[in-house]
C-alpha cells in the first residue's frame, strides 16, 4: 500500500523545493542577511556568537554554479529546511509503525510546516535558523528512535555530537539537552557508563567554534568582532555585548517572575494561531493523547521538547504584555521554527490517531476524504505565503544601498547605525565591490564617537585618500562636504553642537555649524538635480513582501522625495509640512521639513505619499487583530 503512493513525499518536497528557491531574494535580504552573506564569502566573522558553522557552510555553498554570491548562501536555508522536514516525516513514520495511515500523515504535516508563516520566511533568506531547526529534530529523531527501539549507545554518542555542534549556530539549539537528559533517566546505568566517551563526543561537535581562533589570527575580508585570546573567546560566545541579552542572561529569566508564564502563553499561542491557524489545534490534542497512551516516556520527552522551545523559549524572550511590530518580527518569526516542527509532529500523530479511529469504526468514506481535505489546507496556506513571504523581487535592501552609494560624491565617509543600513553596506561594498572609494563606517552608540570600520579596509588606503578623518579633522571634512550619514542628529549626539545634518538623499550631509548656509543651499540643489535619476520608487512599490524591515527601508526612503521635493520648490505654492521624526533606539532626532508644493515638485510629494501608503505598518501580517 505504501509503495503504490511513495512517490508522494517526493513530489512534496520537490514542490517545497521549487517554491522555496524561486520565493528567494534576488540578492540578499534585509537584517542580517548581507552581514551573513559578507562573512560566509569572505570567511570572516559576523556578530556573536560568530555562527562558525553557518559561515562554513555558507562558504562550501558559494561556490555552486547558480545565481549570485547571496542567492548561492541563500539555498544554505533551503538546504536545511529541506532536511528538517524529511525528519519531521520520518518521525512521524516511525512513530506510526510505518504503516500508510502514518506516511500520509507524515506527509500532510510537512505540507503543514513548510506552509507556516515563520518556517518558509525562515527558509528564503539568509538565516542560520533552518540549520538550527534541522539539529533540533535531528535530536528528536534520536530520542523518538531510542524510546522505540531501546537503548544504543551510537544513539547516544551521536547525540553528544550532535549537541556539541549546536553550540557552533544558534545557541537556543543546546536547550535540547534538558529533554535528552529526562530521557537518560529511563535509561541511567547504560548512559552513564558511556558518559565518558559522550563527552569526547560532545567535545569533537564543539571544536567546530576553533574557527573562530583561527581567523582571529589574520584579518579576512570581514570580520565585526575579533577573537584573539580565551576572554574575547568567551566574551563572543557567551554574547557578552549584549548585556542583558546575553546567553546567560537570557536564561536566567526562566527562573524569576512566573507570572510572566501567562504572558508567554498567551504571546506563544497567538503564534500558533497565525502560522497554522485554529483548524491544527484538534490534532495537536489528539496527537498528544496518542503519544501517552503509545509511551510515558515517549510523550515524556517529546511534551518535555516541545515545551522547552514554546513557553519556556517564549518566557524568556517573549513574554512582553504587549507585543510590538519589532518583537514580532525579531523574536516571534524567527526564534520559534523548532517548536512549531516539534508542534507538526504531534499534530501529525493526532492526524495518524484519527485515521486509526475510521479504519477501527470502518468509516471508508472519510477515510477516503479527509486526508483529502488535511492534504488540501495546508496548501492553501502555500498561496498565502506566496503573496506575504514572496521575496522574488524584493529587490529593495540591494537597490537602496547602491542607489544610495551611486548617489555620494567620490571619496566621502558614510556613517550607518543599526543593523540593516550597515549589513546592506557591507555586502554591497566588500561582496559587491560597489564604491570602493566610499570609507563606510558604522556607529555602535548613537549618543557617541564610537564607531568601527569594516567597511573602510584596508586602512592605509583609506588614510591616505581621507586624511582629515583619520587625523581627527572632521571640520574640514564637512567644509569638503564628504560626511554624510543615515543619523539625524539630535541634541544628545556629541556632534549636534558643531555640526549641522542636513537631509540628502535616502542620508543625512553634515556641514560645519560656521558654514556658509547660502553656500550650502546653492550646493543643496545643484547636487539634488544630479542625483535625482537615481531614485527608484518602484521598487518600493512593487516588492510584495510584508517583510518589516523592507518596510522600514522603503518609509525611510521617503526622505530622498522630500529632499528632491524640497530642492525643485517653486517661488510660490501651498506650504506642506512633513514629519519624519527618526528613532534611533532609546533616541529620537526631531525632523519636520516645510515644503512648497506646485507642478515643479507635486509628482515626488505623490511618490512619497504611495510608497508610505504601501509600506504602511498595517500590511505586517503578525500585527494583524488587536494587539
Amino acid at each position: 500500500m505504501i509503495s503504490s503512493s511513495k512517490n508522494i513525499l517526493f513530489i512534496v518536497l520537490f514542490l517545497i523545493i521549487f517554491i522555496y528557491i524561486f520565493s528567494l531574494p534576488p540578492v540578499f535580504s534585509t537584517g542580517d542577511g548581507g552581514e551573513l552573506i559578507t562573512a560566509s564569502y569572505g570567511l570572516g566573522t559576523p556578530h556573536p556568537s560568530g555562527y562558525p558553522l553557518y559561515v562554513q557552510m555558507g562558504k562550501i555553498f558559494s561556490f555552486l554554479p547558480l545565481g549570485n554570491i547571496g542567492i548561492r548562501i541563500e539555498i544554505v536555508s533551503v538546504f536545511f529546511s529541506i532536511l528538517a522536514l524529511f525528519i519531521v516525516y520520518l518521525i512521524i513514520f516511525r512513530l506510526s509503525g510505518s504503516t500508510r495511515e502514518g506516511y500520509l500523515a507524515g506527509v500532510a504535516s510537512i505540507i503543514l510546516l513548510a506552509f507556516s508563516y515563520s518556517f518558509f520566511g525562515q527558509s528564503i533568506v539568509a538565516k542560520f535558523y533552518t540549520l538550527n531547526v534541522f539539529f533540533v529534530l535531528l535530536l528528536v529523531f534520536i530520542g523518538v528512535y531510542t524510546v522505540l527501539n531501546g537503548y544504543d549507545r551510537r544513539m547516544q554518542f551521536l547525540a553528544s555530537f550532535v549537541l556539541g555542534l549546536t553550540l557552533s549556530g544558534h545557541h537556543t539549539g543546546f536547550m535540547m539537552i534538558v529533554p535528552l537528559f529526562i530521557l537518560s533517566l529511563f535509561y541511567y546505568r547504560e548512559f552513564l557508563k558511556n558518559c565518558f566517551l559522550s563527552i569526547i563526543f560532545f567535545f569533537a561537535g564543539f571544536s567546530v567554534n576553533l574557527y573562530l581562533y583561527m581567523r582571529g589570527i589574520k584579518e579576512s575580508l570581514f570580520s565585526m568582532i575579533s577573537v584573539k585570546d580565551w576572554n574575547s573567546f568567551v566574551n563572543v560566545f557567551l554574547r557578552k555585548s549584549y548585556g542583558a541579552s546575553s546567553s546567560i542572561e537570557t536564561t536566567s529569566y526562566g527562573f524569576v517572575d512566573f507570572n510572566g508564564y501567562m504572558y508567554a502563553f498567551k504571546n506563544y499561542f497567538y503564534l500558533i494561531e497565525k502560522n497554522f491557524t485554529l483548524f491544527s489545534i484538534p490534532f495537536f490534542i489528539l496527537g498528544l493523547i496518542w503519544l501517552f497512551k503509545k509511551s510515558k516516556k515517549l510523550f515524556a520527552f517529546i511534551f518535555v521538547s516541545f515545551f522547552v522551545y514554546s513557553i519556556f523559549l517564549a518566557k524568556l524572550t517573549f513574554s512582553t504584555p504587549k507585543l510590538d511590530s519589532h518583537i514580532l518580527y525579531v523574536v516571534g518569526h524567527q526564534y520559534f521554527i523548532p517548536s512549531f516542527s516539534i508542534y507538526c509532529i504531534v499534530a501529525g500523530s493526532g492526524l495518524y490517531l484519527m485515521y486509526t479511529i475510521f479504519e477501527r469504526l470502518n468509516l471508508q468514506l472519510l477515510k477516503k476524504v479527509v486526508p483529502v481535505i488535511v492534504l488540501f489546507f495546508p496548501l492553501l496556506m502555500g498561496m498565502h505565503r506566496l503573496t506575504d513571504q514572496y521575496q522574488r523581487w524584493n529587490y529593495v535592501p540591494y537597490s537602496y544601498t547602491k542607489e544610495l552609494f551611486s548617489s555620494l560624491p567620490v571619496s566621502p565617509i558614510y556613517m550607518t547605525f543599526g543593523d540593516n543600513h550597515a549589513f546592506q553596506a557591507w555586502y554591497i561594498k566588500l561582496v559587491g565591490k560597489y564604491r570602493e572609494d566610499i570609507c563606510h563606517i558604522t556607529l555602535d552608540n548613537y549618543n557617541t564617537m564610537v564607531w568601527a570600520l569594516q567597511g573602510c579596509k584596508p586602512y592605509k588606503l583609506y588614510r591616505g585618500i581621507l586624511p582629515e578623518f583619520f587625523g581627527g579633522n572632521l571640520k574640514d571634512l564637512t567644509d569638503k562636504k564628504r560626511f554624510y550619514s543615515i543619523v539625524a542628529l539630535s541634541e544628545k549626539h556629541p556632534l549636534y553642537r558643531v555640526v549641522d545634518s542636513h537631509l540628502y538623499f535616502y542620508n543625512f550631509i553634515y556641514i560645519a555649524r560656521s558654514s556658509d548656509k547660502k553656500e550650502f543651499a546653492e550646493f543643496f540643489k545643484e547636487r539634488i538635480k544630479k542625483i535625482e535619476s537615481f531614485l527608484n520608487y518602484e521598487d518600493c512599490l512593487t516588492h510584495g513582501t510584508d517583510e518589516r524591515y523592507t518596510n522600514m527601508l522603503c518609509d525611510f526612503s521617503g526622505l530622498a522625495y522630500i529632499a528632491v521635493a524640497k530642492a525643485l520648490e517653486p517661488l510660490h505654492g501651498e506650504e506642506t509640512s512633513f514629519d519624519q521624526t527618526i528613532t534611533y533606539g532609546d533616541f529620537m532626532a526631531p525632523l519636520k521639513i516645510n515644503v512648497k508644493i506646485g507642478n515643479e515638485n507635486q509628482k515626488y510629494i505623490d511618490k512619497y505619499r504611495a510608497i508610505r501608503t504601501y509600506n504602511a505598518l498595517n500590511r505586517f501580517y503578525l500585527l494583524e487583530g488587536d494587539r
